[in-house]
């Protein structure tokens, strides 16, 4: 073989692999367009308004609570 003819078919793999990829593309870009004009985007959902938990009179837990942090951190020293 010479190598105009090697030249020749080189430049043929080349097209074809080239003009295959581009084909592949298009349809590819094709497909995404209309799917994407065929499915619709989704809406934000509203979210739901927060529920505020009851208000109580704490007081009782909160002087509960830090006699049981006074107490553990006294024994520890201890």
């Amino acid at each position: 073989m010479n190598i105009d003819a090697l030249l020749t078919q080189s430049l043929q793999l080349l097209g074809l692999g080239m003009g295959s990829v581009f084909i592949i593309l298009c349809l590819l870009i094709g497909i995404v367009s209309i799917i994407s004009k065929l499915v619709p985007e989704d809406q934000p959902v509203a979210p739901a308004p927060a529920v505020q938990p009851p208000v109580t009179d704490d007081s009782l837990h909160i002087a509960v609570i830090q006699a049981a942090i006074h107490k553990f951190r006294k024994s520890r020293d201890q």
